[in-house]
C-alpha cells in the first residue's frame, strides 16, 4: 500500500520575470514501511520535494494524499494537527529547542498532543533510551555533541510512533564518524519496527541501505534503482 502518493508536483517561487520554477512536475508514490532516500546535486528540489511530501509547504499545483489524506488546501490548523499527529521530522540543523532538556525537547510535542506531562516524561525517557541518551535526560543541547543533539532529534521524531519520518540532510552537520552512526540508527528504526523514512542525502554510501533511491535532476526525477539489486 502507497502512503505517500504524488502527482503532477509543481512548486514556483516569486512572481513576474522573477519566478523560480523548483519543481516541474513531479509523480512519486512511497509504500507503507519503506525506506527512500532522495538524492541529487545541490539546486536540484530534493529538500524543496520533501517539503511538499511532509506538509510543511505546498505545491503550486499537484495532488498529494499522504496516508490516504488529500493534503492540499487544509486550513493551517488542520495541517498543523496532521503534522503533529502523523509524521515526525529531523533537521540538519537538530531545531532543538536551546533551553530545554533533551528530556523536554521530546515532551514538547507530545504535550502539544494533549498527552499528560508524566505520561509524555516516560514516553521522552523510553525514546532516549532507543537512541542511546539514556544518561543524557537533564542535558541541554549545548551539552551535546552535533552527534548526540541529532540523537535527540530523531528521538523527538519517534516519540509520538509517527506514520512516516521526514529527515532532511540528517548528517550534514556531522563529521564522519556520527553521520555513520545516525544512519545505522535510521537504518535499525526501519529495520526494527517497519517504520517508513524518507530521507533526503547528498552521499550515496549513506543511502545503500535504503530500499529505494530516488535521482532528481533540474526540479525532475530523472531515475529510480534499488541498490540492493546486483548486490552480490
Amino acid at each position: 500500500m502507497n502512503i505517500i502518493e504524488a502527482k503532477n508536483i509543481h512548486r514556483k517561487f516569486g512572481s513576474g520575470e522573477l519566478i523560480t520554477h523548483v519543481l516541474k512536475g513531479i509523480d512519486i508514490q512511497i509504500k507503507d514501511g519503506e525506506f527512500v532516500a532522495i538524492m541529487g546535486k545541490s539546486g536540484a528540489g530534493k529538500s524543496t520535494l520533501m517539503y511538499q511530501l511532509s506538509a510543511l509547504d505546498e505545491p503550486t499545483d499537484g495532488e498529494i494524499l499522504i496516508d490516504e489524506t488529500d493534503i492540499i488546501g487544509m486550513k493551517e490548523n488542520e495541517r498543523t494537527a496532521f503534522r503533529l499527529n502523523t509524521l515526525g521530522y529531523v533537521f540538519q540543523d537538530y531545531a532543538l529547542v536551546p533551553d530545554l532538556s533533551a528530556r523536554e525537547n521530546v515532551m514538547m510535542p507530545l504535550l502539544m498532543r494533549g498527552i499528560t506531562w508524566a505520561e509524555a516524561s516516560k514516553t521522552a525517557d523510553e525514546s532516549l533510551d532507543n537512541v542511546g541518551l539514556k544518561d543524557k535526560y537533564l542535558n541541554l543541547p549545548g551539552m551535546l555533541s552535533g552527534g548526540e543533539q541529532q540523537r535527540v532529534a530523531i528521538a523527538r521524531a519517534i516519540a509520538g510512533k509517527p506514520k512516516i519520518i521526514f529527515a532532511d540532510e540528517p548528517t550534514a552537520n556531522l563529521d564522519s564518524i556520527s553521520g555513520k552512526q545516525i544512519i545505522d540508527l535510521l537504518t535499525c528504526l526501519h529495520k526494527d519496527s517497519g517504520q517508513t523514512i524518507v530521507m533526503v542525502t547528498h552521499e550515496p554510501e549513506y543511502a545503500k541501505n535504503c530500499d529505494r533511491i530516488i535521482n532528481m535532476e533540474d526540479g525532475l526525477i530523472v531515475d529510480e534503482k534499488n541498490p540492493w539489486i546486483n548486490r552480490y
